[in-house]
């Protein structure tokens, strides 16, 4: 007999209630009886109380189960994402320390005689070349010896995973002379032979999908314009060649330092 079902106590009972009356049981011993399935029936609830919360928390594990899985998932994607990001960027290092090797050896007389600086910056590599080796004085057309430079350069600005900004540096004098009817502000004489530059190396295969013309005019000087050496050295082109990834627009191609 299951003293736990629901049909228990009642079916004791009146076993018990037969054998008080028929057999003389004393009450007490049914009180007993009595007693003892109450206590089997409230202990079966508390089971039953203690299964329902096992069974709910057993569910809630499951589904703790389920969120750590899914979290383990995307923090493996995450890390697969950085891992990517990092052979990238290492890549992109090594193609910028190649470039920067080759055209250092390429313009090391010019770099040597002072006329042309040539670094490794945070995003790629930064040409500067003294405009008077590539411009006469008050011309923005690109003379022989300019153009013998920077033929020697253009392998190195062919690679399709580089953009190439060209930008123009002038100092902050006013324009005078003949150009200044064609070019009223060092804005204009910048963007002018920044262009002749692009010009000429788009024509010596330069793609033009990833090279610009960009003009700082006297805005970001490199040293005091009161002087003649000053005005010398912010008299410059700058080439800046970097991952196109890293590519924004050209009003913020160049960072505060110039």
């Amino acid at each position: 007999m299951n003293l736990l079902s629901k049909s228990g106590p009642v079916l004791v009972v009146a076993v018990a209630a037969l054998t008080l009356g028929g057999c003389g049981v004393s009450k007490t011993k049914y009180a007993e009886v009595q007693s003892t399935v109450q206590k089997l029936t409230e202990e079966n609830q508390k089971l039953q109380t203690d299964l329902t919360a096992a069974n709910t928390k057993g569910a809630d594990l499951e589904k703790q189960v389920v969120s750590m899985k899914e979290d383990q998932a995307s923090l493996k994607a995450m890390t697969d994402s950085l891992s990517a990001d990092v052979e990238r960027q290492k890549a992109e290092k090594a193609n910028a320390q190649s470039t920067y090797d080759k055209m250092v050896g390429q313009l090391q007389s010019e770099i040597t005689g002072g006329k042309v600086q040539i670094e490794q910056v945070r995003d790629g590599v930064r040409v500067n070349l003294a405009q008077d080796i590539l411009f006469k004085s008050g011309s923005a057309n690109l003379d022989a010896t300019g153009k013998t430079l920077l033929v020697k350069v253009c392998d190195e600005l062919k690679d399709p995973k580089y953009e190439v900004l060209v930008i123009g540096h002038t100092d902050d004098q006013k324009i005078s002379g003949s150009l200044q009817s064609k070019y009223p502000t060092n804005w204009e004489l910048g963007a002018a032979r920044s262009a002749q530059i692009v010009r000429l190396l788009t024509d010596n295969g330069v793609s033009p999908n990833h090279i610009s013309v960009v003009s700082a005019g006297q805005s970001r000087p490199r040293a005091d314009n009161s002087t003649a050496e000053g005005r010398m050295q912010n008299r410059r082109i700058e080439i800046r060649i970097r991952p196109l990834e890293l590519q924004e627009p050209a009003a913020a191609a160049s960072p505060s330092s110039p």
